[in-house]
């Protein structure tokens, strides 16, 4: 009995760093994925290499070949978490990849930065969103509009992602006012070797994080938050 319960709570423990091996966006996309080859498309699972190459060809001029390429991430990971052979490895399949990238060789599309005079608009909205909830005694109001302020120019600065803003914990946030601050992440998209990254953000004369970081955090009365968003909805 004992032998089982060790046994079970190795198991469990496994299944949890193969659950956080994968971050949940990507985990969600690869669902996504398999989900269009089986249920959309009709194929079926474990896939051959032909059919995975016909799925290819009937998409071929309708989905991106980032899109392409990532439909092929999430069966691999399918086949080799079930298994089975990875069919997306097979000479027929990578053939008709390259294929599809000769004959439909289109610009990715990308999405135009936000430029500073959109950002000053979106930053002086914000205030005087902020303003109104302030005098009307709307606390929930006025906090969203303020720490939207404060992510939003994070954001920009730094090229931070959504999802890694969201995770920014309180507590890994060193600041001085009228100088700078760093943020430290546990982990970012780029970083593979999950080692952690810091990044400097320094203060402006204007539209400045720092200060919007600082306006945010004593309005809140944050300190040992679990992260930035914490507080502000409710």
């Amino acid at each position: 009995m004992i032998w089982e319960d060790y046994t079970e709570t190795i198991m469990d423990k496994l299944d949890q760093y193969v659950h956080a091996a994968t971050r949940d966006n990507t985990r969600s996309s690869y669902q996504s994925a398999v989900r269009h080859f089986e249920v959309e498309w009709g194929g079926f699972l474990p896939a051959t290499a032909d059919s995975v190459a016909r799925y290819l060809a009937d998409h071929a001029e309708s989905l991106s070949i980032n899109t392409l390429r990532q439909r092929l991430a999430a069966l691999a990971q399918w086949h080799i978490a079930q298994g089975f052979p990875d069919p997306t490895k097979a000479p027929i399949v990578r053939k008709v990849f390259r294929g599809i990238q000769a004959l439909h060789p289109a610009q990715e599309k990308r999405a135009k930065p936000l430029q500073m005079e959109q950002l000053a608009r979106v930053v002086h909205w914000l205030d005087q969103a902020s303003e109104t909830p302030h005098l009307t005694g709307k606390r929930a109001d006025e906090l969203r509009h303020v720490r939207n302020k404060a992510i939003l120019l994070l954001g920009f600065w730094r090229g931070f992602r959504g999802d890694e803003l969201t995770r920014l914990q309180i507590e890994h946030v060193d600041v001085v006012s009228g100088e700078g601050m760093s943020c430290y992440f546990p982990q970012t998209k780029a970083d593979r070797q999950f080692k952690g990254s810091s990044f400097k953000v320094p203060a402006l004369s204007q539209l400045c994080p720092v200060s919007a970081y600082l306006d945010w955090i004593e309005l809140a009365s944050l300190q040992d938050a679990p992260s930035l968003l914490y507080k502000a909805d409710q």
